[in-house]
């Protein structure tokens, strides 16, 4: 298992899909029925292969994740080869980053950027993040935090 099993709700909204996915497997519902009473650990099997399929698809969409805490704001931008990192901090202890807003505060916050290669695969590194807590994020939020750190380096350089 490379992810993990799709809750009980989740395999309910993707059914249509699980019987295509069944039936590109030479398994019909009479099959199905009989494998899950005969063969509970088969039927299992089948189960964990179509939640690494789904989520290995539903992976290979994402781009940008944030995980937000009171002490800062991490974006992450996963591209081909590498992920982007822009985090965001401040030394003012009192600033909640999950219930403040950024321009309250614009003149304390330190930011950082940094890039890595992948240690897994893309997808792999993308789920393990998000099992953390990060949320899925838009292209222009991140983009907001890049450009703040662009402004923030030549504001530094003058």
């Amino acid at each position: 298992m490379k992810y993990r099993v799709l809750t009980k709700d989740e395999l309910l909204e993707l059914e249509e899909d699980f019987k295509h996915f069944l039936i590109a497997n030479g398994i019909y519902d009479d099959e199905w029925v009989e494998m899950n009473k005969k063969s509970p650990k088969k039927a299992q099997d089948l189960v964990e292969l179509f939640s690494d399929v789904v989520l290995d698809k539903a992976l290979k969409n994402i781009k940008f994740i944030e995980h937000i805490t009171p002490q800062g704001i991490n974006a992450f931008f996963f591209a081909d080869k590498e992920v982007v990192l822009i985090g965001l901090t401040s030394s003012n202890k009192k600033v909640d980053f999950t219930k403040d807003t950024l321009d309250k505060f614009k003149n304390e916050l330190n930011i950082f950027r940094t890039v890595k290669p992948y240690f897994k695969s893309r997808e792999e590194e993308v789920f393990e993040l998000l099992e953390t807590g990060c949320s899925i994020i838009g292209e222009e939020r991140f983009k907001k935090l890049e450009l703040a750190y662009t402004y923030s380096t030549q504001k530094l350089k003058n």
